[in-house]
């Protein structure tokens, strides 16, 4: 797209706000990590198929693929239009078979594999979504500085979506069958279809040589960035967290004894927080220096990494829950802003799905050491490897602020 194409008005700012909003929302109840369905298959793997702790993870692992391919994702966008889109044809296309692979859950029997294929469907839809979504969010955000603001509404949005489904998902655990949660699950890629049809301007681009030698050469420009690998290994060490998801359910479930609606309470809790992280950042976060910025959030984030050896009791989690979500979300949102900045026009589909993978791969990989670990070494010395993936982000925050896009620029200022 062309950069002058996105310098617009209060109307267009308004459309693609209303659009990056809804299609968040939806992304967060149905994705299977923390959205409705998360809690729902962690019971049906743990008590209806009766796998392990380090079996779950791998399970999740294995539906997390369909997340770390996300450069594949953009490639194929950024390459290869269709029906004259790069992005619009694609969302709609995802959307519906999406919507199938959730009315498929919630038909057939609830085997293994049968669970695992389709699952991992609706994950890899929804991760190409996500990509269009990111796309659209830079072309439209980066040439009027408006990707900070943009990727605030977008986190606020799915943090009150998971905030909203995990409240959900521990009730239908308790009341519900897996298959009633497919399918309501199965309605929401077609909000997401609706919104792309009704509030997506995208101008025509037809699959000629110069479009792919363009983006050929924009894709190796951003190769030889520094800005590029440095920002992907931060987002790799941060996410990197084996104390986190199946690991913590596990702990909860069977050590504390926390009921499931209460887990899904203190998910929920977690995911206002983030809310208010979101709003925090786009009110005030964007104008503080960068390098102050990540540099607190990274201390802060160990310590409240390390606060879940207190984990005791239903008064020490809601504590805990509530600052590890606020600190989580605003260091998220800045480094996804400074991402957003180092991709390159004619690339921003695969550049910035790089960026996600990376982050994407930390959390996989996690998943399955953490699960791994917890069976043979228990919870508390998973508290400690999180703890120490995360303070490894110290080291990188010098060399994020030296390689910064636009020099000592403070965050996505916009007109």
């Amino acid at each position: 797209m062309n950069e002058g194409q996105h310098r617009f008005g209060q109307n267009e700012v308004s459309r693609f706000t209303l659009f990056f909003a809804l299609t968040y929302f939806v992304q967060g109840t149905i994705d299977l990590t923390s959205g409705l369905a998360n809690q729902p298959v962690q019971y049906l793997l743990k008590e209806q198929l009766h796998l392990s702790a380090g079996q779950s993870a791998f399970f999740f692992a294995v539906i997390g693929i369909g997340w770390t391919i996300k450069p594949l994702y953009g490639a194929v966008s950024d390459f290869f239009p269709l029906a004259g889109w790069q992005r619009k044809s694609y969302l709609l296309l995802m959307s519906v078979l999406g919507m199938a692979s959730w009315l498929a859950l919630a038909v057939l029997p609830p085997d293994y594999t049968t669970v695992l294929v389709l699952l991992t469907c609706c994950a890899a839809t929804l991760a190409f979504c996500d990509v269009m979504i990111d796309a659209l969010m830079v072309e439209a955000g980066r040439p009027s500085g408006l990707t900070g603001r943009f990727q605030a509404v977008q986190w606020a949005s799915i943090s009150l979506a998971f905030t909203v489904a995990q409240f959900a998902g521990g009730y239908l655990s308790a009341y519900a069958a897996p298959q009633t949660v497919f399918l309501l699950a199965a309605g929401f890629p077609l909000v997401t279809a609706a919104a792309t049809l009704a509030l997506v301007r995208e101008p025509p681009r037809a699959n000629s040589s110069e479009n792919v030698r363009a983006t050929r050469v924009a894709l190796g420009q951003a190769a030889r960035s520094p800005a590029l690998w440095i920002t992907a290994a931060f987002l790799f060490f941060w996410n990197f967290s084996p104390s986190l998801g199946t690991p913590l359910l596990y702990y909860q479930t069977d050590v504390l004894g926390f009921s499931k609606t209460f887990i899904g309470t203190l998910a929920a809790l977690s995911n206002a927080a983030g809310i208010i992280g979101a709003l925090l950042f786009f009110r005030y976060c964007r104008f503080v220096d960068l390098g102050r910025l990540l540099g607190i959030a990274v201390g802060l984030g160990v310590l409240s990494t390390l606060s879940f050896i207190s984990l005791a009791g239903p008064t020490s989690a809601v504590g805990i829950f509530f600052v590890s979500g606020l600190l989580s979300q605003i260091t998220h949102l800045a480094v996804l802003d400074l991402a957003a900045r180092s991709c390159p026009a004619r690339a921003e589909g695969t550049v910035f799905a790089l960026l996600m993978s990376c982050l994407n791969i930390g959390r996989t990989g996690s998943t399955v050491i953490g699960g791994w670990l917890y069976d043979h070494v228990g919870f508390t010395l998973l508290i400690c490897v999180s703890a120490g993936f995360t303070a490894l982000c110290w080291g990188i925050v010098p060399w994020l602020r030296a390689n910064e896009p636009r020099g000592r620029e403070r965050f996505s200022s916009a007109p």
